[in-house]
């Protein structure tokens, strides 16, 4: 390998980790003073649940007695004081600075929750006291740590940057020395450790999410250089350099919005992540085993299962249009033009549309049957009726999406095959049997492989129409998913399902393609 080749690789693969490292390591100082901090805001609570306590037991003769005995039971590392609905201070334990005042009276307008604020380099925490009846607030108590918030790097992050700088190194260096299989598994272990090494480190003050990016971007940018670095001729090289330039933006895009977020999910699926919880420690599979004892996660996911099963009936469905729609007829274009409509329509406005279909009192589908005799049907409100309606919709909504496919499949068949077929006397049913079919297996596979996918991705139809009822009879696993995100705001556990589901469609579409690909001519 020239001079200009191992210039690119370390340029490529060396500084750009050391920037990856150096960006979470700068905000390793601001996650350990984010502990800290929580640390203090517990204290704080603790303390104000503590004065409560004594207040509703009658085991202190007065307020100021029971905040007495609370704040003389805290350590000495923390100054306290508490202060009453007035503003003025009650019992002090210390000598506080005097700007806290503001952030008393402040607190004391609010007295919602526990707030913290910096003091020049401390924190200090105020947390609300309610009375003995828990009804009402008659004042805060005030933490302040006496010395200074901690800042220094804590030593196990540290270590496993200069582990995973390390790790790159011998990599580079077996790359360039021998280029073989093992240096390239080397350069897949490095990325596999400094993505584990990193998501292990603190998850307080969202540096975590910085680390994940920060090293995912150096494994893209270690992946170009390596492969920059393997080309020999300067010819080569220059167009791999203008190829990649040119690919840089979209590159960039993917990384950020699609590559950065996948792996970050993922590391959020190993904590125990809240919007609101200050904390989010690293609980390792914790959130795997308890979507194993979920009963409505399984729920769910088997609600999803029965759903996915509408694609056989469709494609069948999508067949027959494909083969109605493909002759020379009058106004064909227009009817695949119909039959397509459906598709490309919003999703929404359709699943508002079949609500309205739907309707047990006032619905189209109702009032049809009606007419020929047959009693009114609780389409979306019995849990017996809820999933099948929502697959006859799917039904209709995705029948033109595979025609089209189909219809491209059929009009690639050679028509000579099936003259032959004629003139050997071969009819309709064994020329559709022994010609079609065979022919039509890869877009067959295809439509299935991409329609399960779709079909364990549905989301919009139940949100709009059922909201995962009655009864939970319609509550698949992406909408379970959104529920617990963003309405139980249990981000890791969330995530835990999402990347469980990842993992079942990749194993049913492997399936697929293993049983029914070889199949395939």
């Amino acid at each position: 390998m020239n001079r200009t080749s191992h210039r690119i690789a370390i340029g490529f693969v060396l500084a750009p980790l050391a920037l990856a490292l150096a960006v979470p390591v700068h905000r390793i100082g601001a996650g350990a003073r984010q502990e800290t901090t929580s640390a203090l805001a517990a204290h704080a609570e603790a303390a104000a649940g503590a004065v409560r306590a004594a207040l509703a037991g009658g085991g202190a003769p007065g307020l100021a007695a029971a905040t007495r005995a609370v704040l003389d039971a805290l350590p000495d590392t923390l100054a306290a004081a508490f202060y009453d609905a007035d503003g003025g201070a009650v019992v002090t334990g210390a000598a506080l600075p005097a700007t806290l005042d503001e952030v008393v009276v402040e607190r004391l307008r609010t007295m919602d929750r526990t707030i913290t604020t910096r003091l020049g380099a401390r924190t200090a925490a105020v947390a609300p006291v309610q009375d003995a009846d828990g009804w009402d607030i008659i004042g805060v108590a005030v933490l302040v740590r006496t010395a200074a918030d901690p800042a220094r790097l804590p030593a196990g992050p540290l270590a496993h940057a200069l582990a995973a700088w390390l790790l790159a190194g011998a990599a580079l260096l077996a790359w360039l020395r021998w280029r073989r299989k093992v240096a390239l598994a080397g350069v897949a272990i490095v990325a596999g450790a400094g993505f584990f090494l990193l998501g292990r480190w603190p998850a307080a003050g969202g540096h975590g999410l910085a680390a994940v990016l920060a090293f995912s971007g150096w494994a893209v940018v270690a992946a170009i250089g390596l492969s920059l670095a393997a080309l020999r001729r300067p010819l080569a090289l220059r167009e791999a350099k203008r190829a990649w330039a040119f690919l840089a933006p979209s590159l960039a895009h993917l990384l950020v919005f699609s590559v950065g977020p996948i792996v970050f999910s993922l590391w959020l699926s190993f904590h125990e992540w809240d919007l609101l919880a200050p904390a989010r420690p690293f609980v390792g599979l914790d959130n795997y085993q308890e979507l194993a004892r979920d009963g409505d996660f399984l729920r769910a996911l088997r609600n999803t299962a029965v759903y996915v099963l509408f694609v056989p009936v469709g494609m069948v469905l999508a067949l027959g249009l494909a083969l109605f729609v493909d002759r020379r007829m009058p106004g064909v274009n227009l009817l695949r033009t119909v039959f397509f409509l459906p598709y490309i329509t919003s999703f929404v406005a359709i699943s508002l549309v079949w609500r309205w279909m739907f309707h047990p009192d006032v619905g189209l589908l109702n009032h049809l049957l009606t007419r020929v005799g047959i009693p009114a049907q609780p389409w979306l409100s019995s849990p017996a009726t809820a999933l099948p309606s929502l697959m006859l919709m799917s039904v209709w909504m995705y029948a033109g999406y595979m025609m089209v496919l189909f219809l491209a499949g059929l009009q690639s068949i050679p028509a000579s095959l099936y003259e032959s077929a004629r003139i050997d006397g071969a009819g309709a049913w064994q020329r559709f049997r022994h010609i079609t079919l065979p022919l039509l297996r890869p877009t067959a596979l295809f439509v299935l492989v991409t329609m399960v996918i779709f079909m364990f991705q549905v989301f919009t139809a139940v949100y709009v129409m059922t909201e995962g009822g009655p009864l939970h009879a319609t509550d698949v696993i992406v909408y379970h998913i959104y529920r617990n995100a963003w309405e139980y705001l249990r981000m890791g556990y969330a995530s835990a399902m999402a990347w469980v589901l990842f993992a079942i469609v990749f194993l049913v579409t492997l399936v697929q393609f293993r049983w029914l690909g070889r199949t395939s001519p």
